[in-house]
């Protein structure tokens, strides 16, 4: 039986899937040539051959795990005592269905994440997979399906079920406090922030409790017999038949060697009972509770793999996206910036329409459209009008006519790409990084920040100082002789590793910390006059660290061997230890504390995000002429 990462590759287009595989049998080849050395067992991530053509490709990564290749901090490493008979045979198996390439019918494909899922079982005796033909629906056929499951949210039976689970009065109490304090924030001046309804301090302690007490995430079943664990080798569709499932999992254990399956729901009151699965599943029964709750809420499909949820603001007049895998509300561009998608249809269905809502999902514009080949533009147009002419044929004209205003301030608001914030740069977090690395929804790709050095401009040179100064509410440099700003903490880095910026919407706090995962991270600032014809005369450093727990920070001032601790206490650093240096580097060293949150517990330049004229970093050099 031919492995499903394989097979995967096969799902590309031809000069993808040849070009891959020709690097997968070059990386292979070497190791395999050079078993002793340790320079062909370990793939850098960031290398722009791995990032351009193994992490985006479908089966790529999967196959460098299954010869055992295992996730290092910024590489895949194959162990020294990994065997490489495994490794040999998966690479004579591409070898030889490439050089057959087309030839060959491909008979199982690798896990979607897409279909909605959950509960594994287990089996001594082989499943025998039934070759039953599935044809794939067009894209049209699709959209058509999707507007008709949705109906389903509907049911008043179903809404009751899903509504006696939630914790509706925990989840009302957290939101009266957290709106006593915003409150109280507003009226102390403390935050520009108007007042927010209350269904949305609600929806956030939903997706909350959602994803961290409710559903769970199955990237493999455990083994049901030993514990242990799995890997897919195939689909089995025997199920579909009945209903509930979609499609079931074949799994084997790898202790044990049982086949375990795994059951792929799509009836959203099952999965109320098994609370598991993936995204598909996971966005199914969260849609559901928010319909069951009263709210106006749509189910969004991503044709490139992934689902979510969107509830409509009354206070805010627009659709807020919700993805109850990642617990983040209002961060639509997160997965063309952050995950590094490369979206095409993004279409949203709901009791009321269907829409085709890509564009607020995507600051690239035309590059969507060049990606956009599954029917023209009037054909998708057509069936959408349809759709919603059918939907709302027996609708009030009075209700046809708010949907309509809605709709018109929707189109309006698709016309205008904006700009990503900070939260929606960041990588995928559900899965484990391994599943994420082969489906290429880290952020490994966005920490590929070109170095920066702080050089002093003519008017600095002439003023005989640079003055740098970074706020963290508005994520911002200025340079105070010329008033020059850069926009973006990390483009005035020269390096910088597992640190990323945290905004606080509830708390109106912004602040740099260690990415979650991570033990410690690092950043280094760095400063060069040797062009200038100056030198550093004196050095004067102000800068605030938060600390809680274990969690430390460590500030350095170096210039070549010499070193001096900067505090963090928010008190003026003065020395004229580097008088005479051409060169300074500044850096900073976080080390988290224990326990979950423990990232939070180290912070650099905390600071109230409607704080706008204050600098929790301020460095001021100054300069004198070279002898």
């Amino acid at each position: 039986m031919t492995m499903s990462c394989i097979l995967a590759l096969e799902e590309n287009p031809e000069d993808v899937y040849l070009e891959t595989t020709s690097v997968l049998l070059k990386l292979v080849d070497n190791v395999i040539k050079n078993p002793s050395n340790p320079k062909y067992r370990s793939i850098k991530l960031g290398s722009p051959t791995v990032s351009n053509k193994l992490i985006p490709v479908v089966g790529a990564m999967e196959c460098l795990f299954e010869m055992g290749f295992q996730e290092g901090e910024d590489s895949l490493v194959l162990p020294g005592n990994v065997s490489l008979e495994n490794l040999k045979h998966i690479r004579d198996e591409i070898s030889t269905r490439r050089s057959t390439y087309k030839k060959i019918p491909a008979t199982s494909s690798a896990p979607s994440d897409v279909s909605p899922s959950s509960s594994a079982t287990s089996t001594s005796n082989p499943i025998v997979q039934k070759k039953i033909t599935r044809p794939k629906k067009t894209f049209l056929e699709r959209v058509a399906s999707h507007s008709r499951a949705v109906l389903r949210y509907e049911e008043k039976e179903l809404q009751s079920k899903a509504l006696a689970l939630i914790p509706l009065k925990d989840f009302q109490i957290a939101a009266e406090n957290n709106m006593r304090k915003l409150q109280k924030s507003i009226k102390s001046g403390l935050t520009s922030e108007k007042e927010v309804d209350i269904q949305e301090l609600i929806l956030m302690e939903l997706l909350s409790w959602f994803k961290n007490s409710f559903f769970c995430w199955v990237a493999s079943p455990q083994c049901v017999s030993c514990k242990g664990t799995t890997k897919f080798i195939g689909h089995d569709y025997s199920y579909a038949a009945e209903g509930e499932v979609y499609r079931t999992e074949v799994y084997s254990c790898k202790m044990c060697h049982k086949k375990v399956l795994f059951p792929r729901y799509n009836d959203p009151e099952k999965l109320l009972e098994t609370r598991k699965g993936r995204c598909g599943e996971w966005a199914n029964c969260f849609t559901l509770m928010c319909r069951a709750l009263g709210w106006e809420a749509r189910y969004i499909a991503d044709e490139t793999d992934h689902v979510w949820t969107e509830v409509y603001s009354g206070t805010r007049r627009r659709w807020l996206h919700c993805d109850p895998c990642e617990n983040v509300c209002d961060c639509p561009l997160l997965y063309e910036i952050g995950w590094g998608k490369k979206l095409s249809y993004v279409m949203a269905y709901s009791r009321d329409e269907v829409q085709d809502v890509t564009w607020r999902y995507s600051c690239r514009h035309q590059k969507v459209l060049s990606r956009r080949t599954e029917c023209t533009e009037s054909d998708l147009l057509a069936t959408i009008m349809q759709l919603r002419q059918e939907r709302q044929q027996d609708m009030s004209d009075a209700r046809k006519l708010y949907l309509n205003k809605r709709l018109v301030a929707e189109l309006v608001e698709f016309l205008t790409p904006r700009q990503p914030t900070e939260a929606e740069k960041k990588g995928r977090t559900s899965g484990s990084l391994a599943w994420r690395l082969a489906r290429g929804e880290t952020d490994v790709s966005q920490k590929c920040v070109d170095p920066f050095t702080w050089k002093p401009t003519q008017s600095e040179i002439k003023a005989g100082k640079m003055h740098i100064r970074y706020s963290t509410s508005r994520n911002k440099y200025v340079r105070s002789v010329g008033l020059e700003e850069i926009e973006g903490w990390e483009n005035g880095t020269f390096q910088m590793k597992s640190v990323f910026r945290k905004e606080e919407k509830d708390w109106k706090m912004a602040y740099l910390a260690t990415t979650e995962g991570s033990d410690e991270g690092t950043i280094m600032w760095k400063f060069d006059f040797t062009d200038s014809g100056t030198v550093v005369d004196s050095v004067c450093i102000q800068c605030s660290t938060w600390l809680r727990d274990t969690g430390r920070v460590l500030l350095k001032l170096c210039a070549g061997d010499t070193c001096a601790l900067v505090p963090g206490d928010g008190k003026v650093f003065e020395t004229s230890d580097f008088r005479g240096c051409s060169k300074l580097e500044f850096s900073a060293h976080l080390r988290v504390g224990i326990g979950d949150g423990g990232w939070q517990h180290a912070q650099l330049f905390r600071q109230n995000t409607g704080e706008n004229e204050d600098y929790p970093l301020d460095i001021i050099i100054r300069l004198k002429k070279c002898l």
